[in-house]
């Protein structure tokens, strides 16, 4: 198939969970298919991307129209501006941008397609959502307190679901990350198929570190500029660790993750590291006895919690934390949603190093069995040529 790649951001990092995923999907499919890039970037074409796609366009990303204080939530509610509009490249794809060179466009983020003339309307869209933002902005609007962030995402949560119900008519097939995502969008959205295609991980490079654990570390991981990561690491600090402290007071609690604000750096103190960017999350996530995710909000799949199994870790987490990852309480990892069971759960497995050593192995068995990104490339490479033979 011939295939052209439409991304709000240059596919170049593995820090980025929708670019990861663009990676890896591209590497797996690149050999049996031709890829074409065209998203905003402001900088050179370089690195991994000029040798995964044949062809190479950028222009900047269009600026943002922010509405402050009380317009924030009046203003704004067309679901057609949900994504800033680019006249350049609309233009782009009118007059340099040919459709009759593709067999399938595939918007990864489901955030340009908008911006196809209608000279494009032969050639299907496959709309990689990965998250589903009516589900998130629905745990948001669920889980926060405080009547003027819930108004918030209350308008979130209603422009994206005005966004999937009459926007998304435009795709021929929608992809979501977990079941939980597909059954939010087809909701919203019932006339547009969707299909489940979840992360994958680096099984070779996410993989069981020669470095002892230490039983007075725990970790959590993921990109500190994310709402809900922020809300998990604060509800980390302030509720489940003085529970752990109260037993085991020299417990240090590592969170490790790129961009954290200054609610996160905060918690900083003899007993909460706070990292910021690293070159590799692997030592600290092996140096941990736990890996502990409380999220409280959010969708999608947890790329977080694929890398700590890969890892052979031993991993708490709350119902909001697995879906899509084929957990199984008891057996792959241990599932728990209230401070209290969160922290006693812990404590316990610090003192058992053989059921640490269970929980991680069979949390590298389900990885190994379920998430290569070998599975999922095949899985998304049916998805496209489905599209391509129903249009």
């Amino acid at each position: 198939m011939r295939i052209l790649l439409l991304c709000d951001r240059y596919p170049n990092s593995y820090r980025d969970g929708l670019l990861l995923r663009v990676l890896h999907l591209a590497h797996q499919l690149k050999g049996r298919h031709r890829f074409d890039l065209l998203c905003y970037h402001d900088g050179v074409a370089d690195g991994e991307p000029v040798e995964l796609f044949e062809r190479i366009w950028t222009l900047p990303a269009p600026g943002k129209q922010v509405s402050r204080g009380w317009k924030g939530v009046l203003a704004g509610w067309d679901p057609r501006c949900l994504y800033p509009r680019s006249e350049a490249l609309v233009h782009l794809l009118e007059t340099v941008v040919a459709p009759d060179d593709y067999d399938v466009v595939w918007d990864a983020g489901a955030c340009l397609f908008l911006h196809l003339p209608a000279r494009w309307n032969k050639v299907p869209v496959v709309a990689d959502l990965v998250d589903d933002m009516v589900l998130t902005f629905w745990r948001a609007l669920c889980s926060t307190p405080g009547a003027v962030t819930k108004a918030r995402f209350f308008k979130y949560l209603s422009v994206n679901w005005l966004y999937e119900r009459y926007c998304m008519r435009r795709v021929a097939h929608c992809v979501v990350v977990s079941e939980d995502d597909a059954e939010s969008f087809a909701k919203a959205s019932p006339q547009v198929p969707v299909s489940v295609v979840p992360n994958g991980v680096d099984i070779a490079f996410f993989t069981p570190l020669s470095e002892a654990e230490r039983t007075d570390r725990l970790v959590f991981e993921g990109t500190m500029a994310f709402p809900p990561n922020q809300q998990a690491a604060q509800y980390l600090v302030d509720e489940i660790m003085p529970r752990i402290w109260a037993k085991r007071p020299a417990t240090v609690l590592t969170l490790v993750g790129r961009d954290p604000g200054p609610a996160v750096r905060a918690l900083a103190s003899e007993r909460v590291v706070v990292t910021g960017a690293v070159d590799d999350i692997r030592p600290y996530v092996q140096e941990a006895a736990v890996f502990v995710s409380a999220l409280q909000s959010g969708a999608g799949i947890k790329n977080k919690l694929l890398q700590a199994w890969a890892m052979g870790k031993a991993v708490v987490a709350t119902t909001l934390s697995v879906g899509g990852l084929g957990a199984v309480d008891g057996e792959n990892l241990l599932v728990r949603d209230t401070a209290d069971d969160i922290a006693n759960t812990v404590l316990a497995l610090l003192d058992a190093p053989d059921e640490r050593a269970r929980l991680g192995g069979l949390g590298r068995e389900t990885v190994l069995r379920d998430f290569a990104w070998s599975r999922q490339a095949a899985l998304f490479e049916s998805i496209l040529a489905a599209a391509v033979g129903r249009h």
